[in-house]
């Protein structure tokens, strides 16, 4: 292939392999690292029913695939959740995928997303009504 037609080719879209759709959140949360027993704070980004992205001011110092265990809590609702890292982005950005949810936290993920729909659903119409 002649070097004029890379400039055309388009760069490959990144597949999304998710069969939950993700929920932007904003909230305080401790990533636990179980291996070395250290403990992260920052903040929850986002939220599906199979995982969540943490992001942290400290540099995360394991790869992907390292147990763990988040806790947040978000509309008063407390959660402490095991997990495994997922992705890992700039050393800041960590997405961590849940296992072994018992099925009262997973029906307490669900009903805090439906909140969390619902503020949405509702919040474009109230600052609508503001003007």
């Amino acid at each position: 292939m002649a070097p004029e037609d890379d400039a055309i080719t388009p760069p490959a879209r990144k597949i999304d392999r998710r069969k939950e759709s993700r929920h932007t959140v904003d909230g305080t949360a401790t990533l636990h690292l179980l291996d070395p027993g250290i403990r992260l704070r920052g903040r929850i980004l986002d939220l599906s029913l199979n995982g969540c992205q943490f992001r942290t001011e400290d540099c995360f110092p394991l790869g992907i695939r390292s147990r763990v265990e988040i806790e947040f809590q978000l509309d008063g609702l407390p959660f402490r959740l095991a997990g495994v890292t997922q992705s890992i982005h700039k050393r800041h950005k960590v997405g961590v995928h849940f296992l072994n949810v018992s099925e009262r936290k997973r029906e307490q993920l669900v009903e805090l997303i439906a909140e969390i729909n619902e503020l949405r659903a509702v919040k474009p119409s109230h600052d609508a009504t503001k003007s």
